[in-house]
């Protein structure tokens, strides 16, 4: 099977992780030839050397995609199809702006769109609204015009696509830790070492807005003003956007970003995760904490519970008394830690491992490819 990989227009957030993982899995597949189109987010992560000779590789960056981008997008994506002449394109997040002669299959990874009960979404109003609603139909018409299938990494995303896209094919394929979360390789440490009555608390991600990182700003003085010193946060965001949105607050502090194979040595300093996310679609870090053994502290939705059921402590979203609260109880209770990390083990169990996720995703192509036939 001649399989394309299309990562062209992907610049950042999770699904280049996806996507990373996805490509070096492939390598156990020898009996394809894979066409892997880079965009900016996985070329400074894919060491195109290291891959046999059923690999081929092309670069590009489109910047930030837009309406007008859209044309550039299928144009150059088109003449790499009419070049390799795939038998199915795989993209792990969307829209791709390309509508291929091969079967296409897309996921999706856009929860804002798919969980209008979000705190976040529900701040919307006006103009931001209007605009909110038309990017969403934007993007819905390019959804419905490329994808022959979808995958999600959960089944209750996989419903939600089904009824807001009015499509049968919709595939799940969990998300998981990386391999890198295997055999996890030691890194010099990024944070100064620490007294034992000191608690970290790691937030791995990028500044988003849906992110709702700006909490943990209100949650350290909640925690501060019920007389807790012995609290640190650890985020992985640039300094300069550190500085701008906590002003040098006492018991935050960042180890800037993080390449993902030096991410599991900076969980071995923390003690806990918490992430007090407003939107995901899936998040990475539940399954990351999980492995490497912290306990969870996280936003009371939807998304959040049907991942970590209940490997985690949940709080009201963007209710930082709430978070403060969770967090004392599991500063006051060494056996709650152990009950939750040992929950996480258990938890672990329903996610698909980096290996099966490709196989699935081969299998999926190799289903769709053979229809086309």
């Amino acid at each position: 099977m001649k399989l394309m990989i299309n990562t062209a227009h992907q610049r950042f957030g999770g699904a280049v992780q996806v996507a990373l993982s996805f490509i070096n899995e492939c390598r156990a597949f020898p009996e394809h030839e894979y066409f892997v189109m880079l965009g900016p987010g996985l070329q400074k992560l894919v060491n195109v050397e290291e891959f046999p000779e059923n690999f081929h590789f092309e670069k590009f960056d489109f910047g930030a995609i837009n309406f007008r981008k859209s044309f550039a997008i299928h144009k150059a994506m088109k003449a790499m199809e009419i070049k390799y002449k795939p038998d199915v394109v795989i993209s792990t997040t969307g829209p791709t702006y390309f509508h291929s002669k091969a079967p296409q299959i897309i996921g999706f990874n856009l929860p804002l769109y798919l969980y209008p009960e979000s705190p976040y979404v529900q701040t919307y109003t006006g103009m931001r609204k209007l605009k909110f609603a038309f990017k969403k139909k934007l993007h819905y018409y390019f959804f419905k015009r490329d994808a022959s299938a979808f995958v999600t990494q959960t089944d209750d995303v996989n419903q939600r696509v089904r009824k807001e896209l009015g499509f049968d094919k919709v595939y799940t394929v969990t998300n998981t830790a990386s391999t890198y979360y295997n055999q996890p390789e030691t890194f010099a440490n990024k944070l100064a070492p620490k007294a034992e009555s000191l608690y970290r608390f790691v937030t791995i991600s990028a500044f988003y807005q849906h992110k709702n990182l700006e909490l943990i700003g209100d949650v350290a003085k909640v925690l501060e003003q019920r007389g807790r010193k012995n609290f640190e946060f650890v985020l992985t965001i640039k300094p300069e956007e550190l500085e701008r949105v906590f002003k040098g607050q006492a018991h935050i502090t960042t180890v800037g970003p993080v390449p993902p194979k030096e991410c599991p040595s900076l969980y071995r300093e923390c003690d806990a995760m918490f992430l007090p996310t407003l939107a995901e679609c899936f998040s990475a870090s539940y399954p990351e904490a999980m492995i490497m053994d912290k306990p969870i502290i996280t936003t009371d939705l939807g998304f959040a519970r049907s991942i970590c059921g209940d490997a985690a402590l949940y709080f009201k979203a963007k209710d930082a008394e709430a978070a403060a609260d969770q967090i004392e109880r599991l500063l006051d209770d060494k056996e709650l830690e152990a009950t939750l990390i040992a929950q996480g083990h258990e938890e672990l169990k329903k996610f698909d491992s980096p290996q099966e996720r490709a196989k699935k995703y081969i299998e999926l192509c190799a289903s769709m490819a053979k229809a086309q036939a």
